[in-house]
Parts: C-alpha cells; structure tokens; sequence
C-alpha cells in the first residue's frame, strides 16, 4: 500500500485524519508544519500528500511545488477551508489533484485517496487505462483557446468536464450551468492536463 504524508497545523484536525487512516490501514507519517513535511519528504517516498491549505509557517499549495519537485511521484490533495472555483483554480494550477472541503467527509477522503492510489498503480502499471488516460488528456492539453470559446457546443464542453478526474463538485449538474463557467472550468481542465503531462515528463 502507497505511504500517504499529512501536512496539517490544525493538531485537532491532524489526530483525526491520522488516525481514521491510521486504523484503516494506510501507512502514514504526519508533518505540523512546512518545515517538518521537507524533513520526511527527503527522507521517504509518498504517493500521496494531504495538505492543508494553510499551515503555521507556510502556504499549503506552495509547499507542494516544492515538495513535488523532490518527489514527483507524490500527487497532491489540497484540504481547503472552501473548494471554490479560484481555490481549485489555484491548486490545480500549481500541479495538485485534487481539492477537498472542510469540514473532511470522511466517505469522500478515502474515495480520493483510492483515486490517487489507483492512478499511481496504473501508472505503475502502465496498463491500458493509463493509455487511455494520457491519451484524453493529451487530447484535452492540445484544445486552442478558439476551439474552446467558439467551436465547441455546450455538451462538449460538459463531456469533458466529465471525462476526466477533475475536482468538481458540480459534475452531476452540469446541464444547468452557464457556458461561461463551462468555459471557464474547460480552460482549467485544460491547464491541469498540461500541467500533469509536464510532470510525467520528468
């Protein structure tokens, strides 16, 4: 099982997510703070970084750029005080995963990571979903601004939207959004496929 790294200054919070995965199972070290997370980072391999947001000394995001630069197999999920559009915006952009809300849902957090985990097996793997994967989101990394904002019809837009595993609460109401805000999701969907194909570059 991959080794998950929990980043938190919230102690209360850090004791309940450690120990909910703790007694699940999940191998786990625990950071409570920025300083402290750059420690086991170099010293130990993570698939997974559970981090907050905002830590005592530091910015959750910034902190997984810099981390992720160490380790790049670490796929980032952002615990945020509010997963709206410029948190999700922000973390996605930096490279993160995924973005989730306080306060925790447990069901939701272990689905995540279950994501997170499957993804690095399959890449691992490199078995035929991975293809897959990296084919669609090759495909997505390569829409023009045009294509985007002018050519593509509302349900395109919405097909993508759900088509890849990106952090969007709102997936299942789609039909009844704006096509600004599709666009607008579109375009960071986009972003976020480079930004992933870049990292698997290294």
């Amino acid at each position: 099982m991959s080794r998950i790294l929990v980043v938190n200054s919230d102690i209360s919070l850090c004791t309940t997510i450690s120990g909910t995965l703790s007694a699940l199972g999940y191998p786990l070290d625990v950071a409570y703070d920025a300083e402290q997370a750059r420690s086991l980072v170099s010293a130990r391999r993570y698939s997974i970084g559970l981090i907050a947001e905002r830590l005592s000394d530091g910015d959750g995001v910034s902190l997984f750029q810099e981390l992720h630069g160490r380790s790049p197999v670490m796929a980032g999920v952002l615990v945020a005080a509010a997963a709206n559009l410029y948190t999700v915006a922000k973390a996605i952009g930096a490279g993160m995963a995924r973005v989730v809300a306080r306060p925790l849902d447990v069901k939701e957090l272990l689905e995540v990571i279950s994501d997170q985990q499957t993804l690095h097996n399959g890449e691992r793997n490199m078995d035929v979903n991975v293809a897959t994967i990296e084919s669609l989101e090759q495909s997505i990394a390569e829409l023009s601004t045009d294509e985007i904002d002018h050519r593509m019809t509302d349900s395109e837009l919405i097909a993508i939207i759900r088509d890849v595993d990106y952090p969007f609460a709102g997936k299942e109401r789609l039909e009844h959004f704006d096509r600004d805000t599709l666009q607008r999701v579109v375009h960071l969907i986009r972003r976020w496929c480079r930004n992933r194909l870049e990292s698997s570059t290294w």
